[in-house]
């Protein structure tokens, strides 16, 4: 009787460790969450042809959450928060639409589109260690946008500018 009792002990623990993972976040807290209505830096409402250009959002990157385990796409990567830390409601777009951030540490961007689709970037080309993700024929409608920290653990101020000029880089 009491090998049935550890191996049910057994049993319970191996499946707690499955739902709750090595590191006690549940397995559903461990994606990001797309298309809600709430954000760390609140929700903007941008139309084509928007002024002041660029937008600019104040933001601290960072969390607990690794974007490069979550099967994003190449150039996920960066420690981020579940809930975005923008979110950009796009209307009447234009024909290109850019994101990036200046700080003063190393910054990533992990966006999902209006289309459901992932684009991340750690580095921009003479962006030193700040990102730039380029939307060219965006979509109308929600942008979610996570700033990361490229190391685990490290928070970095800085500011995410949306533009829909070309000239704009970080």
């Amino acid at each position: 009787m009491k090998k049935i009792t550890k191996l049910h002990a057994a049993l319970a623990l191996a499946a707690a460790v499955g739902v709750l993972g090595f590191h006690g976040e549940s397995i559903a807290q461990s994606t990001l969450r797309i298309g809600g209505s709430s954000a760390n830096y609140g929700v903007h409402n941008i139309r084509g042809g928007f002024v002041p250009d660029p937008k600019q959002i104040s933001v601290v990157s960072g969390g607990g959450l690794n974007a490069a385990s979550m099967g994003y796409g190449a150039g996920c990567t960066g420690w981020v928060t579940a809930q975005p830390d923008a979110i950009v409601n796009y209307a009447n777009p234009g024909d290109f639409l850019r994101f990036f951030v200046r700080a003063s540490g190393d910054t990533t961007l992990v966006i999902n589109d209006a289309r459901g689709r992932w684009h991340c970037n750690d580095d921009a080309p003479g962006g030193g260690t700040n990102p730039m993700v380029t939307l060219e024929n965006p979509s109308s409608g929600q942008h979610d946008v996570w700033i990361g920290s490229y190391e685990q653990g490290q928070t970095v101020r800085g500011t995410l500018y949306v533009t829909e000029l070309r000239s704009e880089t970080p």
